[in-house]
């Protein structure tokens, strides 16, 4: 790979795909661009890995592609969620955010990979997208693929791509609902000029392929087999063959469940952000090619219905040709938004790849020349060590010599480090009451101000104050909040206004001379009308306790 080159490797759930991309002039450069289906059972989760690094390898290996990488994590694979939080300086976001995080992703953030992207900022609220993935999916997937001579550098999420791509090639400020149908989900994308929102919704390809195996009486593969050949045109039945009107009504019950899904998309769109419906459909994704699917959107949702050119105003190089892409060019959206961010640095971005994984890698690669050179370097010491061996019995005569003489001063170097190790714990000792001293009139101005802050948060009172004399700078508090404006109709929203009670209860303490910072954040909301809360205060080591 050319350093000015991009690699970049999509991910699917039934394609893995490779490309590269060059800037020329300001422009985006498509130079090489390689698609591979994938070798197994769709219905089969556990196979999704081991099918997708099997095609990977082979071409990597036929094409000679290595080095630093971005990998685009699937959509299906990724949980996405949209949430608002209250707007705060740009120092305390990431806090609020990381807050939001723990309550709206259903596992433990530790077993995670997660980040997140800001859509809009009214002044009042920002809503932010989270999007997550397990972190054994994504550390397994990175260390096979790093034997392969891949390093990966980024982990974009597919389910935000589609946007970057639209920016690049449509100036318009048209309200748009751009879907990609994939394998196993469908990504919506609702586009207008105040910005972006996202829904992912579990009906791709493989419901339509499900179906046909169910009232066919085949197996799944051999299903899509029967799906990709007949709805392409590379077979055909006779008109009253039984095979026909299966797979006609099944077409139909798909297109049917698509166009309902984007009906209730697009209320929700309307009722949570007071905007307009879309004045028209753009459609990707290869689910996207079954014939009649845009004029029968088009009809049920009274919009025009097109499909999305991802290359629009990006140039092919090399032996590319646009027009030699065919349906291969529904699955370039993903790949040419994250291609984007070379030419639009404003371009949004998720990245998913966990911290320190790609040094790991890069090291692991590095290893095998390390050792070579650790190898040449001790050869490199047997010629002075052969030098110098003549030479040893005269200064081992000679060390005897000087040890004789030593001893006595030795007995001398002992005695006065002992005495040195008595002063120095003298010194500590004293360095202590001083501190005592000094911290116990600090207590006394310190739970002043505690009680006063306490008193302007009201309805709130601590259980525990523990200094941890191990730490020396950690306060460990509990306590509990009244909720006393507490509405059985919406206890979530009672439980976040107290939780921001508290968060400005913690941005006071943060205010006090005696604490430097706030951390180990956590809530309990398990009782509706008291939230208990738990906390350290790291103390500012200028002003000790």
């Amino acid at each position: 790979m050319s350093a000015s080159k991009t690699l970049i490797i999509n991910c699917g759930a039934s394609h893995v795909s490779v490309s590269t991309f060059s800037v020329n002039s300001g422009d985006l450069m498509l130079e090489d661009f390689v698609i591979e289906e994938l070798d197994y059972d769709y219905s089969i989760d556990e196979e999704w890995l081991s099918a997708l690094t099997v095609k990977l390898g082979d071409i990597l290996r036929r094409n000679k592609f290595h080095g630093p990488a971005t990998l685009i994590a699937p959509g299906y694979q990724l949980l996405t969620k949209t949430i608002k939080v209250p707007h705060v300086e740009a120092a305390k976001q990431a806090q609020i955010i990381a807050f939001e995080a723990q309550q709206n992703i259903p596992y433990p953030l530790s077993d995670v990979v997660w980040d997140y992207q800001v859509i809009s900022d009214d002044g009042v609220e920002t809503e932010v997208i989270l999007i997550a993935i397990k972190s054994d999916v994504i550390n397994s997937f990175c260390q096979q693929i790093g034997g392969y001579g891949i390093s990966p550098s980024r982990i974009p999420a597919a389910s935000i791509l589609d946007y970057n791509a639209y920016k690049l090639n449509y100036e318009d400020d048209e309200d748009t609902l751009l879907v990609n149908i994939g394998a196993r989900s469908s990504n919506l994308i609702f586009i207008n000029e105040a910005g972006f929102f996202i829904r992912n919704i579990a009906l791709g390809g493989n419901s339509l392929t499900q179906n046909l195996a169910d009232n066919l009486g085949k197996k799944f593969n051999e299903a899509e087999t029967v799906k990709v050949a007949f709805f392409s045109g590379q077979t055909s039945y006779e008109p009253d063959h039984p095979s026909v009107q299966i797979l006609q009504n099944n077409a139909q019950i798909f297109q049917r469940r698509i166009s309902q899904d984007i009906t209730r998309s697009i209320v929700n769109f309307r009722r949570q952000h007071g905007a307009k419906a879309p004045t028209r459909i753009l459609l990707t994704g290869r689910g996207s090619l079954l014939p009649g699917l845009a004029e029968f959107l088009s009809e049920q949702q009274k919009v025009p219905v097109e499909y999305f050119d991802p290359l629009q105003n990006v140039h092919t190089g090399g032996k590319l040709d646009k027009d030699e892409l065919g349906d291969n060019l529904y699955s370039l959206g993903e790949v040419i938004g994250e291609a984007a961010q070379l030419v639009q640095p404003d371009a949004v971005s998720i990245n998913l790849l966990p911290p320190g994984l790609a040094d790991e890698m890069r090291f692991a690669k590095q290893r095998p020349f390390i050792a070579i050179a650790a190898i040449l370097l001790a050869l490199a010491t047997v010629p002075p060590i052969l030098a110098f061996k003549s030479t040893a019995t005269e200064y081992k005569d000679a060390a005897r010599q000087i040890q004789s003489k030593v001893a006595p001063l030795n007995k001398l170097h002992s005695e006065i480090v002992a005495n040195r190790d008595k002063a120095q714990q003298l010194s500590k000792d004293v360095g202590n009451l001083e501190e005592l001293v000094n911290s116990r009139s600090n207590w006394i101005v310190f739970f002043t101000d505690l009680q006063q802050r306490l008193q302007d948060v009201q309805d709130v009172w601590l259980e525990n104050l523990q200094l941890d004399r191990a730490s020396g700078d950690r306060v460990k508090m509990t306590g509990r909040i009244l909720i006393t404006n507490y509405n059985p109709d919406s206890p979530t929203e009672s439980a976040r206004q107290a939780a921001d009670r508290v968060n400005t209860l913690l941005d006071s303490f943060a205010d006090s001379e005696f604490i430097d910072r706030v951390a180990n954040i956590k809530f309990d909301n398990s009782n509706p009308r008291i939230l208990k809360f738990e906390f350290n205060l790291i103390t500012n080591p200028e002003k000790p306790l």
